[in-house]
C-alpha cells in the first residue's frame, strides 16, 4: 500500500522554481536567445530571451497546438514555425501570416508565466495570484571575494522531494559516500536542533575534523550551517576545518512531475589562486554518480506515509511534517498558507539563530 506524503501537490503552483540556468538557454539556439523548452509540475512551458526580457508561456500554439520551443526568437517577438504566428511578451498574438487582413482572434494567446532571472538561473512561479512566496535565499551569490560556478542541471527519476532529503540525509554518509565525503568510521551522525524561520529549515552539525586525515584534499569538510528554503532549496555553507575559509554547496530541484526532477547546483568558494573550478566540479559530479542509482531504486518514486522512520531522520522528518502541512493548508486557502509558511518553529538557542542570520 502507498499512501501519498502529498495527496494534493497544486500548492507547490504558488512557490517559484528553477527551469534551466542561463547558459542552457543561451545555447538552446544559435540566437543565443532561445527558445527552449522546459517542464515544471507536468506543464510544457517556452523560455525566451525577448528583447531583453526571459519569458515562460505555455509550449503550445493555440492554432494547432505545436510547441513554441520549435520556433524562432524575432526581436520582442516568439514566431510559431508551423505557421508562423507570431506572439509578444504577453503571449497574445500580433501576427497571423496567412491571412493577414482577418482580426486576430481574441483566443489567439498563450498563457504566459511569472519569471525572473537570478544566480543565473531561470525561475518560474505558475501561480502568482497569492503572490507570497519569494525566490529562495543563496547567502554568497553577490559577496565580495566569492567565486560561484553554476554547474550544468541534471535530472534524476525520482521526485523532487526525495532529492532534497538526500542532499540533507546526515546518516547515508557513511555508506553510500565512504572515502569520498566521509570516513566510514563515523556511522551515527549527530541529531541537530531543526528551526522553521521565514520559510527556511535550518540545522547546523559538526562533523569530527579528524575525518580530514582519511578523506581526499578537496573534500568540503567543515562546520556545516544549512539554511533550506521551502520547498526544495538548500543553502549549505561551509567553514572549512583545513584553511578557514567559506565554501557553499547551493543545490535546488525543479519538479518536472511527480517521479522526476531537474537538479541545479553552484559552487561558491572563497576565490583563491590555482583553484581552478573543474576540480570541484569533478568532485561533486563523483558524489552524484554515487548518490544517483541509491536514491532512483526508492520505490515508490514520491515519500510514501508507509516508510519506517528513527531518530537519526530527525530533519527528514521535520521536513516532511511541514512539506504536508503546507499542502494542506493551501486547500484552506492563502490565509492558512501564509501562517503556515511564515510561523516560527524555533529549537536551537538564541544566539545559534544570530549565527545563522
Amino acid at each position: 500500500m502507498h499512501r501519498q506524503l502529498l495527496e494534493d501537490r497544486t500548492f507547490l503552483r504558488h512557490f517559484w522554481h528553477p527551469v534551466c540556468t542561463r547558459a542552457e538557454l543561451e545555447t538552446a539556439n544559435p540566437s543565443g536567445l532561445g527558445p527552449l523548452g522546459v517542464e515544471l509540475l507536468g506543464n510544457k512551458l517556452v523560455i525566451a530571451n525577448l528583447n531583453g526580457e526571459v519569458v515562460a508561456m505555455d509550449d503550445r500554439c493555440p492554432h494547432r497546438f505545436a510547441a513554441l520551443s520549435k520556433g524562432r526568437v524575432e526581436g520582442d517577438s516568439l514566431r510559431c514555425n508551423y505557421h508562423g504566428w507570431k506572439f509578444n511578451s504577453a503571449g497574445q498574438c500580433t501576427e497571423i501570416p496567412a491571412c493577414p487582413e482577418v482580426p486576430i482572434p481574441r483566443k489567439a494567446c498563450t498563457t504566459r508565466y511569472e519569471c525572473e532571472l537570478r544566480y543565473d538561473i531561470v525561475w518560474v512561479r505558475l501561480d502568482s495570484s497569492w503572490n507570497c512566496t519569494e525566490i529562495p535565499y543563496f547567502s554568497e551569490w553577490d559577496q565580495p571575494g566569492m567565486r560561484n560556478v553554476v554547474v550544468p542541471s541534471y535530472e534524476w527519476k525520482t521526485a523532487a522531494e526525495r532529492r532534497w532529503e538526500n542532499f540533507t540525509d546526515l546518516s547515508h554518509f557513511a555508506f553510500v559516500h565512504p572515502g569520498t565525503l566521509y570516513d566510514p568510521a563515523y556511522s551515527r551522525p549527530p541529531i541537530p536542533n531543526v528551526d522553521r524561520v521565514e520559510s527556511e529549515l535550518r540545522f547546523a552539525i559538526e562533523p569530527p575534523p579528524e575525518m580530514l586525515e582519511n578523506l581526499p584534499e578537496n573534500c568540503p569538510i567543515g562546520s556545516f550551517t544549512y539554511r533550506c528554503t521551502m520547498p526544495y532549496s538548500i543553502n549549505l555553507k561551509i567553514q572549512l576545518y583545513r584553511d578557514g575559509t567559506t565554501f557553499t554547496l547551493w543545490t535546488t530541484s525543479c519538479p518536472v512531475s511527480e517521479d522526476r526532477c531537474r537538479n541545479f547546483l553552484i559552487i561558491s568558494r572563497e576565490d583563491k589562486p590555482n583553484d581552478p573550478d573543474h576540480q570541484h566540479i569533478a568532485f561533486q559530479k563523483i558524489v552524484l554518480e554515487e548518490d544517483q542509482p541509491i536514491i532512483e531504486s526508492q520505490s515508490p518514486k514520491t515519500i510514501s506515509l508507509e516508510e519506517l522512520s528513527v531518530v537519526t531522520d530527525k530533519v527528514s522528518n521535520q521536513y516532511r511534517k511541514w512539506l504536508r502541512e503546507l499542502s494542506l493548508a493551501a486547500v484552506e486557502g492563502k490565509e492558512a498558507f501564509v501562517r503556515c509558511l511564515h510561523t516560527p518553529i524555533v529549537e536551537s538557542e538564541p544566539a545559534l539563530q544570530v549565527v545563522a542570520n
